[in-house]
């Protein structure tokens, strides 16, 4: 189970990477902008500062409840298997033979 866990916390870290080259890329356009609008844009400047505060407390939000699914995700997924192996082991060879079925026809087309 502790594949699926690491699995989880893999997509968890790429997740927040993916958040922070987003927070990048906005200040960026954000020090973009205030350079090609000059000093006189002030007002415009503080509006696009709310507006990126406001979007990067929104990431952080999105941040934490995706932490908290995908830990909820893996706890219940552990706690299944632990409570019920057998029945996941042959939901697993199951999954296992169809795709290895869909496998070999694919590949008998071809």
């Amino acid at each position: 189970m502790n594949d699926i866990q690491s699995n989880f916390s893999m997509h968890k870290d790429a997740l927040a990477r993916d958040v922070d080259a987003l927070m990048t890329d906005v200040q960026a356009l954000l020090h973009d902008v205030k350079t090609e609008t000059g000093v006189g844009a002030n007002l415009g400047h503080h509006v696009l500062k709310a507006r990126q505060r406001a979007l990067q407390d929104r990431l952080v939000a999105l941040r934490e409840e995706s932490r908290a699914r995908v830990s909820e995700w893996t706890t219940t997924t552990d706690r299944y298997v632990r409570e019920h192996p057998w029945q996941s082991l042959g939901t697993v060879a199951a999954i296992a033979a169809a795709t290895g079925a869909i496998v070999a026809l694919a590949a008998s087309r071809r």
